[in-house]
């Protein structure tokens, strides 16, 4: 609207009308196009920024991840094949995974295969001769067999907050009071009365739930777009009777995140802090099954990175091994290996992170990320 000039204007003007649903109110901050979150010139992820994902942590992410690269196309014989980043970001995952497949001499520069970026917003993305960028996945042409993958793609997604209270559920929605943004309770929007009905869920009297009606919209999307292939998922988030459990979940998942801090104030400074809440991730699951998706495996990333050989990347050799040229050397290398290990590790991200895979049309055989490590 004329006048706008900041998201604080936006809201403004949108809270002139009416109160805001506090989903609508997370896909202003998040991705409004000139000034949300996702918008900025810079980038919101890595030490500089507000959080750090895996592949800015360590390289042995995406070494793992090339590792899988390899099966899929030992799998793929002379199909067509993709590999597709969903929600790539500046492209720091999917020109890591290119440029590692190159380099291991897999001939994949003879074979028919191309790597992909997606993203709504490319803004930052780096270019790079042999990965290709879209805005959506519709830019992508044909492929017989497509290895798709999202990290942290799924708790970006614009959801719902919504508390029981008593036999009713109410969404909670965003106004104005004195100035300040606060928030106001309504007659929840019936669709979210279907999904906890659904699905069986049932809240205590006075607990909070958050709910994105796009988890399975755009998994669904996913899906019909990999006739054949694998879909990989990282994310921040539980199956639903865990996530939806009264004593643990009483207050939610949402919070948000700036210079690397926690908050539980979702309404200040928007657009200038990430706005999330953990997935469902039986919404996930349960649409792929419906597809003809076999799941594969569901557990935490360090059983995944570790599965695929994780440990085998130089960052994790033993201490005995690794030398160094001067102390400074030696100072950066502690650092990295601090890094890799928090990948692998069963704390920290290498448990809060959970990865679902799913396979169509590749074949009966288990994967190597199916071996049992633990």
């Amino acid at each position: 609207m004329p006048g706008e000039r900041s998201l604080s204007d936006v809201l403004r003007n949108s809270l002139n009308n009416s109160d805001l649903p506090f989903r609508d109110f997370v896909e202003l901050a998040l991705y409004h196009p000139e000034f949300g979150y996702y918008a900025r010139p810079e980038s919101p992820v890595g030490r500089e920024g507000d959080f750090i994902t895996s592949p800015l942590l360590s390289p042995v992410f995406s070494f793992a991840l090339g590792r899988l690269i390899d099966e899929f196309m030992s799998r793929s014989g002379d199909a067509v094949w993709q590999v597709v980043d969903i929600g790539c970001g500046d492209g720091a995952l999917i020109r890591a995974l290119a440029q590692g497949a190159g380099g291991r001499g897999s001939g994949i520069g003879e074979r028919p295969c191309a790597f992909f970026g997606v993203d709504r917003n490319l803004g930052r993305a780096q270019p790079q001769p042999d990965v290709t960028y879209a805005t959506s996945l519709g830019d992508i042409p044909p492929a017989e067999a497509r290895l798709i993958i999202s990290n942290e793609l799924f708790d970006a997604l614009p959801f719902a907050r919504l508390v029981q209270r008593g036999e009713e559920l109410h969404e909670l929605w965003v106004t104005e009071r004195d100035g300040a943004l606060d928030w106001t309770e309504h007659e929840a929007d019936a669709r979210y009365d279907e999904y906890f009905a659904e699905r069986g869920i049932e809240l205590d009297d006075g607990q909070f739930a958050d709910v994105s009606l796009e988890w399975p919209a755009l998994y669904g999307d996913l899906c019909r777009f990999v006739q054949r292939g694998l879909i990989v998922t990282f994310d921040y988030g539980l199956p639903q009777t865990k996530l939806f459990r009264g004593r643990m979940r009483r207050f939610g998942t949402a919070a948000a995140y700036s210079r690397h801090r926690v908050s539980r104030d979702l309404l200040v400074n928007p657009g200038e802090q990430d706005l999330t809440a953990h997935i469902n991730f039986d919404d996930l699951r349960l649409t792929g099954e419906r597809q003809g998706f076999a799941s594969r495996f569901f557990d935490i990333q360090a059983k995944f990175l570790l599965a695929l050989g994780a440990a085998e990347h130089e960052l994790l050799k033993p201490v005995g091994e690794v030398t160094v040229d001067n102390a400074e050397d030696g100072m950066a290398l502690l650092e990295a290996r601090d890094d890799a290990r928090r990948l692998i590790l069963p704390d920290g991200i290498g448990a809060d992170i959970r990865v679902l895979v799913q396979e169509r049309g590749m074949g009966r055989e288990e994967w190597g990320f199916q071996t049992k490590l633990f």
